[in-house]
């Protein structure tokens, strides 16, 4: 009787040792569980930022692709005639210049902004007897409803440097002067720049002449690349016909337009 006793404990107690561990058990499985839940709900709040920011990012990129350009640049006529309408803008742009007299000579190109804005290339000679020709760059403002305003000028001398003082210069001995004629100074650029390549130069005024052991001769050309759809800009050709006629350019120089 006693020995069926401890049997008896005995049993109950592996019972409850059984049942204990169990219940250990399913705790610890419903808390390993608990952190992927967590996890999986994190990465799902990550991925849509990253989506936000990447859509961003590519907006910008497709619409300077589709201007061709810098937003605001100049940009060259295909023609620098000096048309009706442009001569119009000039007109009304510089009617309130006193003192000197701007001839436009050349138009330079445009630059869009909330309107237009307009170069003009000028001829300038102060009125008083005896004044030297020099060069202006004007630039004029064209609103969206038509009214224009003169924004600024830009004064060169005839070898293309930009000089405010450009308007007392005296055409000293070895100095740059306006030619008479551009014949000369055409047929020199043409010759000296026959046989170069990648680059294509148009010459489209002779701006001034220097004497000296030969003759120097400043030409305003247009320069592009020999790439399809290539930009065109403006360039100085500095070019040397020595004493035997023989030609060649000493410097090309990027001619910019001014921020008006």
């Amino acid at each position: 009787m006693k020995k069926s006793f401890t049997v008896l404990i005995a049993a109950l107690l592996t019972l409850s040792l059984l049942a204990g561990c169990g219940s250990a058990g399913t705790a610890s499985a419903e808390t390993a569980q608990e952190p992927e839940a967590e996890v999986s709900g994190s990465e799902n709040m990550q991925t849509v930022p990253e989506a936000g920011e990447e859509t961003e990012t590519a907006e910008p990129e497709e619409t300077g692709a589709a201007l061709g350009g810098p937003l605001g640049g100049w940009s060259l006529p295909e023609s620098e005639e000096l048309t009706d309408e442009r001569l119009a803008v000039f007109e009304a742009a510089s009617a309130g210049l006193l003192g000197v007299n701007y001839e436009p000579i050349v138009y330079l190109g445009s630059q869009v902004v909330s309107g237009t804005n307009h170069a003009f290339l000028c001829s300038a000679q102060v009125t008083a007897p005896g004044a030297t020709t020099y060069y202006a760059v004007i630039y004029a403002y064209e609103d969206l409803q038509g009214g224009v305003e003169f924004l600024g000028l830009q004064s060169l001398t005839p070898g293309g440097e930009p000089d405010e003082n450009a308007a007392s210069a005296t055409a000293l001995a070895g100095g740059w002067s306006v030619p008479e004629s551009e014949e000369e100074g055409m047929a020199a650029f043409d010759k000296a720049v026959e046989g170069l390549v990648g680059v294509s130069y148009t010459p489209v005024r002779v701006l001034g002449q220097q004497v000296v052991s030969g003759m120097n001769y400043c030409v305003l050309c247009r320069a592009a690349v020999v790439y399809p759809d290539a930009r065109p800009t403006w360039t100085l050709a500095r070019v040397y016909r020595d004493l035997d006629g023989e030609c060649s350019v000493s410097e090309f120089t990027d001619f910019e337009l001014a921020a008006p």
